[in-house]
This record gives structure tokens, C-alpha cells and sequence, in this order.
């Protein structure tokens, strides 16, 4: 039985240590909305993000929500510096993918291993839409991509977004 269990033990270090390598693709998705304040807030942060590992990581940025059109978005990224590619994702084909329905909610993908590494609120400055913290106490999303620099996986995978809904009933017509 011992035996057993520190075989399961190595073979459980051997499947996380391989879990994320130099050679993998990360990328990271940003759902955004350009008229949520909480996207307008979270901008700066996003870019600095951006700037710290978008010579490593891939990053894009997602507006599902057909209100999002594109004068809206070029405005959005001109007013608040957004240097990441941006696109629409009005059929929710990405949102869907991953199970987005927050905006601002962003997915740390592994393209390789086509698996999730982090899901959830790029930090907690907000706990609930329109209250905010004084400060930020927890950068989830600089975290991971901390993490996953040094090819560990995430100590938190998951955190609650705060934010607007993706609207899965908004029609393109």
C-alpha cells in the first residue's frame, strides 16, 4: 500500500511539473464591455499587465455584447491606452468556450495543453458592481502570470469576477 501511494505521489509531481514548460502557449483572454465602468477602471491595470508580460504570453482582448461596436471599442482603447489585439465576439463563440459571463473576466489559457490555468477577476479592487475598495489587497491575475513565468502552475486558479453580464440574448440583426 505505501508503495501504491508514493507511486501516485511521483507520478502526481511528475503530471504537475510537465503542466506548464517554456514551451507552451499561454494566452491570456480579456472579456471586455467598453461602457462598463469596471472594464474603465480595471484599463490601467490591464495595461501594465500587458506591458509586464506580452513578451511571453500572447494576450486578446474579447467584447461579446453587440453594444460593443466598433466605434465604441476604438474609443475604449484610445481613452485608456489598450495596446493588447482586440476583436468582437458577437456570436460568443470564445464566451461559450469558456464559460465567460462576466465583463471584465479573463481566462489564462494554455494553448498547448488546451486547459484553463487561471479563470476569474483580474484583481478584487471591486467586491460587488459599483463598490470598490480603497486599494487593491489581491492581484489574482499578475499572480498567475507570475506563476506561470517561472513554469508553476497558478496558486489560485479561480477568483469571482465582478462586473456587467455577457448578454447571451443580444441579437446582431
Amino acid at each position: 500500500m505505501n508503495l501504491l501511494k508514493s507511486s501516485f505521489s511521483a507520478l502526481s509531481l511528475i503530471l504537475l511539473s510537465n503542466a506548464i514548460s517554456g514551451k507552451d502557449s499561454i494566452t491570456v483572454y480579456f472579456f471586455l464591455l467598453d461602457e462598463c465602468r469596471i472594464c474603465q477602471e480595471l484599463a490601467p491595470e490591464i495595461n501594465i499587465i500587458f506591458e509586464q508580460y506580452h513578451q511571453e504570453i500572447g494576450f486578446l482582448g474579447l467584447f461579446p455584447n453587440f453594444s460593443s461596436k466598433s466605434t465604441g471599442i476604438n474609443q475604449f482603447k484610445e481613452k485608456y491606452h489598450i495596446k493588447l489585439n482586440t476583436r468582437t465576439d458577437y456570436f460568443k463563440k470564445m464566451a461559450n468556450k469558456f464559460e465567460a459571463t462576466i465583463l471584465p473576466e479573463v481566462i489564462v489559457y494554455n494553448e498547448t495543453s488546451k486547459s484553463i490555468l487561471y479563470r476569474g477577476a483580474i484583481n478584487d479592487l471591486f467586491y460587488t458592481p459599483g463598490k470598490r475598495r480603497h486599494f487593491v489587497q489581491n492581484n489574482y491575475l499578475k499572480d498567475a502570470l507570475e506563476d506561470i513565468s517561472q513554469n508553476k502552475l497558478p496558486a489560485i486558479t479561480k477568483s469571482q469576477p465582478i462586473g456587467c453580464y455577457i448578454n447571451f440574448n443580444d441579437s446582431i440583426n
